[in-house]
């Protein structure tokens, strides 16, 4: 292989290197400095037709970081019993303080069809479990998180009971 081929070859393996390593800088993979939480879920306004549907979540952003973070846009797929049921886009821009919360409205667009399996396992098995996975774009960096919690509709149940008097 003659030297100048192999500078070549060389040149390329750096460039490669360089483009895959600076991506990696700018992404902070399930960090624990920012956060997001389900906080609510309401009707949406509007859908798509028969095998669509719409809710608003509430989501807490919650940053650790010393220093604030301006958010240019965000996607979140909302899984429900282990079933993916959507995903919302948000293009809000917005700043999360240092060491600080605030909270959001995004709309998710859901298949009823995928809905209406994961809320039959939740009937089924009487526990209701959700996993939010979010990108979360920022000026300066990008930051993904996920979040998972359920709830075990059992004990609400006796909760639910009405307590009557002697």
């Amino acid at each position: 292989m003659t030297r100048s081929r192999l500078r070549s070859l060389f040149t390329v393996i750096a460039l490669l290197c360089v483009a895959l390593v600076i991506p990696a800088c700018a992404v902070r993979p399930d960090t624990e400095d920012f956060d997001v939480t389900l906080v609510n879920v309401a009707p949406g306004g509007t859908s798509g037709g028969v095998g669509e549907a719409s809710l608003r979540f509430t989501i807490r952003l919650q940053n650790a970081n010393p220093q604030p973070v301006s958010l240019t846009g965000s996607a979140h797929r909302i899984h429900i019993n282990g079933v993916y049921v959507g995903q919302a886009l948000s293009n809000a821009q917005t700043e999360v303080p240092r060491l600080g919360t605030i909270t959001e409205e995004i709309t998710v667009f859901l298949s009823t069809f995928k809905l209406a399996r994961a809320l039959y396992g939740v009937y089924r098995d009487q526990i209701a479990s959700y996993r939010i996975t979010s990108t979360l774009y920022g000026s300066t960096s990008t930051f993904r998180t996920r979040k998972e919690g359920s709830i075990d509709l059992r004990a609400l149940g006796d909760l639910a009971t009405p307590i009557h008097g002697p």
